[in-house]
């Protein structure tokens, strides 16, 4: 093998790295035969490895619909599919929690795609690096004991099923992760451990005991959720599961797969597919010194696989058959405690230095977990662990013990019994304590298929139930692998016994195969919008005319996210994919084709800043930037998700969404309020820069959004602002924002506590029809209950001749010094050039028209002293008041004593200020260490007397001497200002809208200036815009303005970002148009 291992170390690539989806459409020959499906659900490995090395599917294909391939389906008859756009993910979605609930997987990866992306580019430049490129593979979910941890960055839980260690970060890779990345299969999904959470239900009958420790591997490949399984293994934990969820298991012989303790091997539903992974798994590892012992080359396993060779074999066992053929030490297996003795005190041992390992963790040792457990009943209750405590360790009873255990296993066990009887093999049913002597001997074993057969088994699971399966055992002495999986082989062709009975009809997942929408077809350009500059209302058009689907942009968009966001110029614009876009895009394709669409922006793919909160069961976190909040369970969306809800946006999971939440956006940390730290950096998700310049300023704090609306990463995003978050980066980045009045938009459950929140599009007309959709009152928030009764429809403030007959003021004392302000030539002169424009759409100029307040806004203090006591306060009893931009009672101390669950254990500001000194490796890397905003914040009083002083001269400077004053003194119906300096302060004390529009670039001449420790500002090509200001609630008037002068000057299309930044999918491609 030839790749590095996928090992990626959290000080390098951020934890959310994004890597989406880009697909390899299929080229379809009538000739080829699609793997075939026996009744129980799954084509072989070999069939899949065929189909990929054809060129009839990719691995991205796989992925998206596990590996249930209808059954010998041609090409004429895929026509039935192409409406279909079901993803892999939905396959899980139908069968995991819903319906059945059989809660087989915990976590899905959301590198999966992107990975199978990389894969099957590879193998159409390169050729295939073995038997199970491009495959999708679970992975239980455990700790490093077992082997099988991801990197953190790869973004799964390991969490070994209990809440305490959920969204740990592992120091590395599990050893058997790296031959299994080398090999390049894909790593699809965590499956369940009976572990210390739920029992996973087993699939034959409804509630049946899965068996374990292993049990969700079983369950998920045992119905085709994905290609093969890895589980682990001390007694029982990969065989029982196998026998009890009619697939294949193997526990190899322990040294020959790495491992601290328990054994790792494959589960699939056929023999050969067995085999093909302890092929790739096997070897030695400098890590365990465990498999320092085997053979100097492993064997390919898949060469054992002579039906007709191991038949001699049986048959020769058969003709000199000794029944009996016990163990010697039977009696002594059965009555000693020995093996639950070593167990037991070596589970304490490695669960401690995995714990202590962890670079991140709410626990650090059992008896913290145990003092987690005990503390959060509603979550945690297991028993064993105490019993565990109390061990001595590796102590002389220990090691006497562990000597007795191999004695009893392996030398008056398994091997004695086989000298004396001159045997190849044992046989026996895979239950009872079958499992237990190979596993005191670490000697291999492995299940097949058996037979099918009420009983109690826990608290919400049974066995014995009709139709249940189980299995038999083969097993020898050490390393005898090879020749077991023969005689398995054999046994399992003969009898076919796994096709004899399929699951309870609930269980059985209904979606089969996900290809392209079209295959090859032609069609003009024109039906499928350049992606770099689509508007909603194009992307709507298309979808209506069934020129493409949801699903199909979607994909693109994630294409479009792979090619720039980490790689090539690597803008840092995306934290998180949402892992059930697709699945919900799929949803909303068959419901327009079906009813038709809801509105506006039925299946229109949305982008939101991370600092606004999602359900857990959307599958993203919602951390603002900091590891602080890593893992956090909010207990609500935030106001602005339930408003699209109502309007019908969409969530994974509830039918009346209508837009698809397509991911979070990078944002300047804490919303830029945590110090001196450049514009568009988080520790989570590193620097975002503009597209514009490389390594230029994004602007902040809503930058990720900036850039990704910018270059066409999404149809629309949307931003959260304070005083500047959503018009800097807008102007940065050549696209239009709207920071609405605050009110109009809810707050509640956003993260950032002064915020309003508010589009940021590529256009006017897409930003009307969001603020359409996202405004309206919310109980949540006190201050939206004062809007106007009525909402108006936006999109009816697009006019052309909105300026005619209008007065807008130029406001130019501090505003446009270029001393005081930073305003630069280029900016000005573009800004006298705006102004003749306006005056010539019909509008009359007052010029100047200052604000009264002007100079003391600019000196004052007081915007900063209510925000440093509102961030810190954990007030009940606080009153949200407008002017403030205040987040409705989620000041930091509640937001952060609200969650449901924080593993950091950050509960206060204060908390977070130790995380970060406690985290330096994490949150205060090199030029990012400030953290000044937070320390001030806490050394607040609080909702004082000067706190209340502050907020009554904010509402004065803002609004009564400011905005409002200039607007009634020269009868204006707005202002306007460049969008730079001090242009968004007014808005923000008084809590007044401002939209901003593209106004220009600074030319090639301009003198290159450093931002932050990596970005620089200005630069040649980056942009600046204009801003529409007015008074409350006069967000509808200021849309017309904008959109008036966008169509007017058309300056956004004036100039592309640099070419490395743009990327190249667009939907044809997608589509694979001629």
């Amino acid at each position: 093998m030839h790749c590095q291992p996928i090992k990626r170390i959290i000080d390098n690539i951020s934890l959310f790295e994004v890597l989406a989806l880009f697909t390899l459409e299929l080229s379809i020959t009538p000739r080829f035969e699609y793997p075939r499906c026996t009744p129980n659900y799954g084509a072989t490995i070999a069939e899949l490895q065929e189909g990929l090395d054809a060129g009839h599917f990719s691995s991205s294909d796989l992925v998206k619909v596990g590996v249930s391939p209808p059954s010998r389906v041609f090409a004429p008859e895929l026509k039935n599919l192409f409406a279909s756009f079901q993803s892999y993910l939905m396959r899980i979605q139908e069968v995991n929690s819903s319906r059945p609930a059989l809660r087989a997987v915990l976590g899905t990866d959301p590198f999966v795609l992107a990975k199978a992306a990389e894969l099957d580019f590879e193998r159409k430049e390169k050729g295939s690096r073995g038997p199970l490129h491009g495959t999708p593979t679970p992975l239980k979910n455990c700790r490093e004991r077992f082997l099988l941890l991801t990197a953190a960055p790869k973004d799964n839980i390991v969490a070994e099923g209990s809440f305490a260690p959920m969204f740990s970060v592992a120091h590395d890779e599990a050893g058997v992760g790296r031959p299994t990345s080398q090999s390049l299969h894909t790593i699809v999904e965590n499956a369940h451990p009976v572990g210390l959470a739920w029992v996973g239900r087993q699939q034959v009958h409804s509630n049946v005991d899965p068996s374990g420790s292993s049990s969700g591997s079983g369950v998920a490949v045992s119905i085709g959720l994905c290609a093969v399984t890895l589980g682990t293994e001390t007694d029982g934990s990969i065989i029982s599961p196998s026998s009890r969820n009619n697939v294949v298991g193997i526990k190899p012989t322990v040294g020959l797969t790495s491992r601290a303790e328990d054994s790792v091997g494959p589960m699939a539903r056929c023999v050969a597919d067995a085999a093909a992974v302890p092929t790739i798994i096997a070897g030695k590892d400098p890590n365990d010194s465990g498999t320092d012992s085997q053979p100097d080359t492993v064997p390919d396993f898949t060469k054992t696989l002579n039906e007709h060779e191991a038949l001699d074999v049986i048959r020769s066992l058969g003709a000199t058959v000794v029944d009996p053929a016990d163990l010697p030490a039977i009696d002594e297996i059965r009555a000693t405690d020995g093996e639950a003795r070593v167990i037991d005190a070596d589970f304490k041992i490695g669960l401690n230095q995995y714990l202590s390992r962890l670079k991140m963790s709410r626990v650090r040792s059992m008896a913290e977990l145990i003092q987690f457990n005990n503390d959060d009943p509603d979550l945690e209750k297991p028993e064993g662990l105490i019993r565990c405590q109390a061990t001595t360790g590796h102590d002389a009873a220990f090691f006497s013990v562990l000597a007795e255990m191999r004695e009893l296993g392996a030398t008056r066990g398994i091997d004695a019994v086989l000298q004396e009887h001159d045997l190849h093999a044992l046989v026996l049913p895979s239950d009872g304590l079958t499992s237990t002597i190979p596993a005191m001997a670490g000697y291999p074993i492995i299940s097949g298929f058996f037979g099918k057969n009420f009983g109690y088994a826990g608290p919400q699971t049974y066995y014995l139930v009709p139709g249940v399966p189980f299995g038999i055992s083969f097993f020898s002495a050490a390393y005898s692998d090879f020749e077991l999986l023969g005689f398995a082989y054999a046994y399992e062709q003969k009898t076919k016994t796994q096709l004899a009975r399929k699951t309870f009809a609930a269980a059985i997942p209904k979606t089969q195969c996900i290809y392209s929408s079209s295959h090859a077809r032609s069609g003009s350009p024109t039906m499928y919008p350049d992606l770099y500059e689509a508007s909603v209302a194009e992307l709507r058009a298309g979808m209506d005319a069934g020129h493409f689907t949801s699903t199909d942009l979607v994909k693109a968009y994630f294409a479009r996210i792979e090619e720039v966001n980490l790689k090539g110029p690597a803008l840092r614009a995306i934290l998180q994919t949402n892992p059930f876009a697709l699945a919900k895009a799929a949803e909303l394709d068959a419901e327009r084709k079906e009813k038709g669409p809801r509105g506006s922006l039925h299946g229109i793919p949305v982008l939101l800043k991370d600092n606004i909160a999602t359900v857990s069961s959307e599958g993203m976190n919602t951390t603002a930037g900091t590891f602080a909040l890593m893992g956090s369970v909010v207990p609500d969306d935030a106001g602005i998700v339930k408003r699209l809800r109502a309007a019908g946006a969409i969530i994974l999971g509830a039918a009346s969404f209508e837009l698809v939440l397509a991911g979070k956006t990078n944002l300047s940390e804490l919303a830029h309020y945590r110090g001196d730290c450049a514009s568009g950096w988080s520790a989570v998700g590193g620097q975002t820069t503009t597209a514009y310049y490389p390594n230029a300023d994004p602007g902040g704090s809503s930058s990720g959004s900036g850039v990704a609306a910018s270059i066409g990463l999404s149809a629309v995003t949307i931003g959260t602002e304070t005083d500047g978050s959503i018009i800097s980066p807008s102007r940065h980045n050549n696209i239009v924002g709207v920071k609405p009045t605050v009110g109009l938009t809810s707050r509640a459950g956003g993260w950032d506590v002064h915020h309003t929140v508010g589009p940021m599009t590529r256009c006017v007309a897409d930003a009307a029809v969001v603020l359409s959709a996202i405004a309206g009152k919310d109980p949540n928030d006190e201050d939206t209950l004062s809007q106007p009764e009525i909402v108006p429809d936006f999109t009816k403030a697009l006019n052309t001749q909105a300026f005619e007959g209008k007065r807008i003021g130029a406001p130019r004392s501090v505003f446009l010094d270029n001393d005081e302000t930073g305003s630069r030539s280029d900016i000005l002169a573009a800004f006298e050039e705006a102004l003749v424009i306006i005056r010539g759409l019909g509008a009359t100029i007052v010029d100047p028209a200052d604000l009264p307040a002007v100079n003391e806004i600019q000196t004052s203090n007081s915007e900063t002293a209510v925000l440093d006591a509102d961030f810190k306060v954990n007030s009940s009893n606080a009153k949200p008041t407008v002017g403030t931009n205040r987040g409705l009672k989620i000041e930091l101390n509640r937001y952060l004593s609200n969650l449901k669950l924080n593993p950091s254990g950050v509960g206060s500001l204060a908390d977070l200020i130790k995380f970060n000194d406690d985290h330096p490796d994490l949150e205060k890397p090199e030029g990012y260490e400030d953290q000044s905003i937070l320390i001030r914040s806490e050394a607040t009083a609080g909702h004082d007397t000067s706190f209340f002083e502050a907020l009554a001269a904010n509402r004065e400077l803002g609004a009564t001497r400011g905005i409002d004053a200039a607007l009634q003194e020269y009868n204006l119906d707005a202002l306007v200002l460049p969008s730079d300096g001090l242009t968004s302060t007014p808005a923000a004390i008084a809590g007044y809208p401002v939209i901003t529009v593209p106004l220009g670039f600074f030319g090639g001449d301009v003198t290159v200036g450093r931002a932050g420790p990596s970005t620089v500002y200005p630069a040649p090509g980056v942009p600046f815009g204009l801003s529409f200001l007015g008074t409350a609630y006069s967000d509808f008037e200021l849309l017309g303005f904008a959109y008036a002068f966008e169509q007017k000057t058309r300056t956004r299309l004036a100039r592309k970002a640099f070419a490395a930044a743009i990327p190249k999918t667009q939907l044809k491609d997608v589509l694979n148009v001629n």
